[in-house]
């Protein structure tokens, strides 16, 4: 029973890429996988890394401030991972620099 189903799969996945080339080829609704993998790219490190920075730093201190003993090692690790976050958009500017 379990075989019919795997035929099936292959099957429709067959059919797709005949009849639909740019679905399979990751071409979808115009634009280049390129530029779809950069706006995802500037996306995160434009809005989510400096997010997650931001709410780190806040627990870290909640921490502190209720007195928990590891708050201090906590408050640098979040502030040394949000410093790369904060550099990360150079850091992947300079790597793609050295690779083309």
């Amino acid at each position: 029973m379990r075989v019919h189903y795997t035929w099936l799969v292959l099957i429709g996945l067959g059919i797709l890429m005949t009849l639909a080339p740019d679905m399979v080829f990751a071409q979808f609704s115009g634009g280049e996988l390129e530029s779809k993998v950069h706006g995802v790219t500037n996306g995160l490190i434009s809005f989510l890394l400096p997010a997650a920075s931001a709410i780190g730093l806040v627990y870290a201190a909640i921490l502190a401030a209720t007195g928990d003993a590891s708050a201090r090692q906590r408050m640098v690790l979040v502030a040394v991972t949000s410093l790369i976050g904060m550099l990360a958009p150079l850091i992947i500017r300079w790597i793609q620099g050295m690779v083309m």
